[in-house]
């Protein structure tokens, strides 16, 4: 089996930020649900548009859509995995726990005000994709992505409609996980509103990795 760090939290609490710098420091490889499910929603077939206008009301998609994305994702070289965004429900944590060694759960721990003022500053390059926020990871020049030129704009699902539903769903599906995680031993709650740097020497040091 291969192992599994697995970072949790409500939208905005910096699971993303975490998870890629964790990756860089591991050479694992990172596993962004969300990624995926955007990338999914590009394409021009019947699963594509279905995983794009589900995203777009900020509803869950289906399980076996999201195992099926997994199961293509995973390279054939990986020596670990940074899980960023799932698991979201139990029938997720069940799936991850038979198919990975669970090394890890990191869950950010932030209110869910500060987590909603976070999203708000949230951007995307509309060419290449690049995830930026306007205070915490800003571009050089306002609105206009640092690596191609392109315009910056609001994810689709980053609409106030469809962000009240992910948190909503949060609280109902994702926060009995931590119970879950917890009685298996592998669980480890940080506050999400100290510094990225803060944050990153935490899970380092309880990785033996500083």
């Amino acid at each position: 089996m291969i192992d599994a760090i697995v970072f949790m939290g409500i939208q905005g609490s910096g699971k993303g930020t975490q998870a890629k710098l964790l990756a860089v420091k591991t050479g694992y490889q990172h596993i962004n649900i969300g990624d995926l499910l955007r990338k999914e929603g590009t394409k021009d077939t019947d699963l594509g548009k279905q995983v794009k206008s589900t995203i777009q009301l900020g509803d869950l998609v289906p399980d076996k859509i999201i195992f099926a994305l997994i199961q293509d994702a995973v390279s054939d070289d990986c020596s670990g995995i940074i899980f960023d965004g799932f698991p979201r429900n139990l029938s997720q944590a069940e799936y991850l726990v038979q198919n990975f060694r669970v090394m890890r759960v990191y869950y950010l721990d932030l209110e869910e005000s500060v987590a909603i003022d976070r999203i708000k500053g949230r951007r995307v390059c509309s060419q290449c994709g690049t995830n930026y926020h306007l205070t915490n990871e800003p571009p050089k020049k306002d609105s206009v992505c640092d690596l191609c030129g392109g315009v910056l704009i609001t994810r689709s699902d980053d609409s106030p409609k469809a962000v009240e539903k992910r948190v909503q769903a949060f609280f109902e599906e994702t926060f009995v996980l931590k119970d879950f995680f917890e009685k298996r031993g592998v669980l480890i709650v940080l506050p999400a509103e100290r510094s990225i740097a803060e944050i990153q020497k935490q899970i380092l040091s309880d990785l033996h990795l500083d």
